[in-house]
């Protein structure tokens, strides 16, 4: 077959879905993959968001949440419910994220997201979700995997991103933003899957339902977690050897010397 250009040029070959979810993940900062949850999971995991949250509003009081800005937003739900791990783990999620971070990688945060109808969410200013972080990377440290568990669109306040500004050090213009900014339209079901330094927000939602998602980050265990999921967890999921290096047990800081040579003890012993 002819090649289709010429010139000293090599083509990065694509032979599966996973590896054209890379390259645009890689190029474009973020990629959409379609029919991740089925509709009995999507129910599941409204239900279960829901009543989490309405526990976090009354163990944390709706007042307090408010004066933090944290209304709406459901955080570390498989603390309360241990159906949340099938999301941590979902295969076609980590097949992505490996071929970013390898094989050893842990996670950073899982939360929900509720974005009501004609309320602002906090979530809408433009950030990334390794904040504070303003450099490049050759490779990224992080990537987040957004399910969205209700239709994303313009209408629902679905997340915008602004793509290829994972690739920049600042916030591009107001006038940069306005032109280049894109909602990324996505239904129910699907996963957003970007790198972590590539700039977002959530959307207005200016239709009348609900719109909810589940943010995971995955991440190099160099970078401190988010929540400490071993100790919350109280040794919960330990006992199986991916999810206790995914959750964070086997990335815990030492107390000192005699702690880190134990623990060398025993990961030598077996």
């Amino acid at each position: 077959m002819k090649d289709n250009f010429y010139g000293k040029l090599t083509q990065i070959e694509c032979n599966s879905d996973i590896d054209l979810y890379v390259e645009e993940i890689k190029n474009d900062g973020f990629a959409i993959i379609e029919n991740v949850l089925t509709q009995e999971e999507l129910n599941i995991y409204r239900e279960k968001i829901d009543v989490v949250y309405k526990q976090q509003e009354i163990d944390f009081g709706l007042d307090k949440l408010n004066s933090i800005k944290e209304k709406n937003m459901c955080r570390m739900p498989l603390k309360y419910d241990d159906y949340f791990i099938n999301i941590v783990t979902n295969k076609t999620v980590l097949d992505v994220v490996r071929k970013f971070l390898g094989d050893f990688f842990i996670l950073n945060l899982q939360n929900a997201i509720i974005n009501i109808p004609n309320e602002e969410h906090h979530q809408s200013s433009w950030h990334r979700d390794l904040p504070y972080q303003n450099y490049v990377i050759s490779n990224p440290l992080s990537i987040n995997a957004l399910f969205c568990i209700d239709d994303f669109s313009i209408e629902t306040g679905g997340t915008i991103v602004v793509p290829y500004t994972h690739k920049t050090e600042v916030l591009p213009s107001d006038k940069y933003i306005e032109k280049h900014a894109v909602t990324a339209v996505a239904k129910a079901g699907s996963v957003i899957v970007f790198d972590s330094m590539l700039f977002h927000k959530a959307g207005y939602n200016s239709s009348n339902n609900i719109r909810r998602a589940v943010n995971q980050q995955y991440q190099i265990p160099l970078l401190k977690q988010f929540y400490n999921f071993p100790k919350a967890l109280n040794g919960k999921f330990s006992k199986d050897k991916f999810l206790a290096q995914l959750l964070g047990y086997t990335s815990q800081v030492p107390l000192d010397d005699i702690e880190w040579r134990n623990e060398r003890i025993k990961r030598m012993s077996k």
